[in-house]
């Protein structure tokens, strides 16, 4: 009854569109959520969004169903010739895949139309803070899970399963910025330069690198451009950071 309502509640924030896919040039209906119908209460410590009523991590991916090409709203459609010949070649021939229709996206299936983004943003050689960013997306989807298991008082069991995998794409996310970052320039997937750094911070923190952590904390509150609440949440953090570093120590 408690999933029902869920279903119910969220379903009046999204509506279905109908787009073409450049790979198979079929059409299809994705679910995207509407524009200001759900309010933004702001963002958790790895940037997570919230809204009212709706999560809108699951709906941040569009994937055509009849060939599996799939990726963010923002890129969907921005492939090259070859990178399309790539998608035929190493996706679409091989996809069988058949998706039940869902009047809203279950968190499962969230889950498994982001990983196709993943393999389509391997296949067409993405640029390493591509995927970074889908990793992020992916741990989102996977604490909106463990959220709403929670509140259905799911087994423990799946909890801790999806609690690992979302360690596990925090710290995928977490290397693929480093190492974007060597060769990039913020703003990186649209974030800027100390929104990054913030974010870096709380990574390193999953990640247990407690030196890289306040580095990075050290540059938002020494900035100049930094907006204050920033700066605020920086030395927040780094205070704790400092106390897990010490904790580790003794």
């Amino acid at each position: 009854m408690a999933e029902d309502k869920l279903t119910k509640d969220e379903s009046v924030y999204i509506f279905d569109k109908t787009m073409k896919c450049p790979v198979c040039d079929r059409t299809f209906t994705t679910k995207q959520v509407r524009t200001g119908k759900a309010r933004f209460l702001g963002t958790d410590e790895v940037l997570r969004p919230s809204y009212t009523g709706v999560d809108v991590t699951k709906y941040d991916v569009v994937m055509c169903p009849h060939c599996g090409y799939a990726a963010l709203n923002r890129t969907y459609g921005h492939i090259t010739p070859k990178q399309i010949q790539a998608v035929k070649r190493d996706i679409a021939d091989r996809y069988t895949a058949i998706l039940k229709e869902e009047p809203v996206y279950s968190y499962d299936m969230a889950i498994r139309r982001c990983k196709m983004a993943m393999l389509t943003a391997m296949v067409i050689k993405q640029k390493v803070s591509e995927n970074a960013y889908l990793c992020l997306k992916l741990a989102w989807i996977y604490r909106g899970a463990i959220d709403e298991m929670k509140t259905l008082k799911d087994n423990e069991t799946k909890i801790k399963k999806y609690q690992l995998s979302q360690h596990e794409y925090l710290v995928d996310a977490y290397n693929g910025f480093a190492k974007a970052l060597e060769t990039e320039y913020p703003p990186i997937c649209n974030i800027d330069e100390m929104t990054l750094n913030y974010l870096m911070t709380s990574l390193a923190v999953e990640c247990g690198e407690y030196d890289d952590a306040l580095k990075y904390a050290f540059a938002i509150i020494g900035s100049r451009s930094a907006a204050s609440g920033l700066k605020e949440k920086a030395r927040v953090l780094a205070d704790q950071i400092k106390a897990k570093r010490n904790e580790g120590i003794k």
